[in-house]
């Protein structure tokens, strides 16, 4: 199973550094001119994301990330500040379905830690619209709730009702102790699928 991760490039840090663990897709960013910055992840996120997914450490057998036999397929879309415009993360996603299947990659899965706050329902919104796309072409899209705190409602494209909106957890050492204060939760309508 590979997993298109939508966001800030990655790093090849211990732990993503298998062969094939991390393959480059297109990288739509600004940065993308750059020879040294190309497929590169300059604010952290994305490397960050990257291995809490699919991380197998090549130094200490104890850490796995979530999924550590999956592959990570990278599209760069932010550059170094986070920047991205909403009409590059539309083109990562189409170019995911497109090529889902290209050279024995098989994507079942996107990542997108984004959201806009766009005031238009989810039926006519078109980065909702490309979720859904996404969705119908049998890939399973995973998108952040927001950073709103926990009375904002989700994101777009959180909340539309064929993704898996995702909250952030607080943690209290070793356990779950609720949820982060700067998550968005949703609201009665919709709200989020998991923390």
């Amino acid at each position: 199973i590979d997993i298109a991760l939508i966001d800030t490039g990655v790093v090849p840090v211990d732990g993503l550094t298998w062969p094939e663990k991390v393959i480059n897709g297109p990288d739509l960013s600004f940065e993308s001119q750059a020879d040294n910055l190309r497929y590169l992840d300059t604010f952290g996120h994305g490397t960050h994301l990257a291995g809490i997914m699919v991380g197998r450490d090549d130094a200490d057998v104890n850490f796995h990330g979530m999924a550590p036999g999956a592959r990570l397929v990278n599209v760069k879309v932010a550059d170094a500040q986070g920047a991205v415009d909403v009409t590059q993360v539309i083109a990562a996603i189409d170019w995911v379905i497109q090529h889902r299947n290209d050279n024995g990659m098989n994507i079942r899965v996107i990542t997108l830690a984004y959201g806009t706050d766009s005031l238009q329902p989810y039926e006519v919104d078109p980065l909702a619209n490309m979720v859904e796309k996404a969705w119908n072409a049998g890939i399973v899209v995973v998108v952040a709730a927001g950073n709103d705190g926990n009375a904002a409602p989700l994101r777009n494209p959180a909340y539309d009702p064929f993704v898996i909106a995702v909250g952030a957890a607080e943690n209290n050492t070793s356990q779950i102790s609720g949820v982060s204060s700067f998550s968005n939760c949703g609201t009665s309508e919709r709200f989020v699928d998991i923390v």
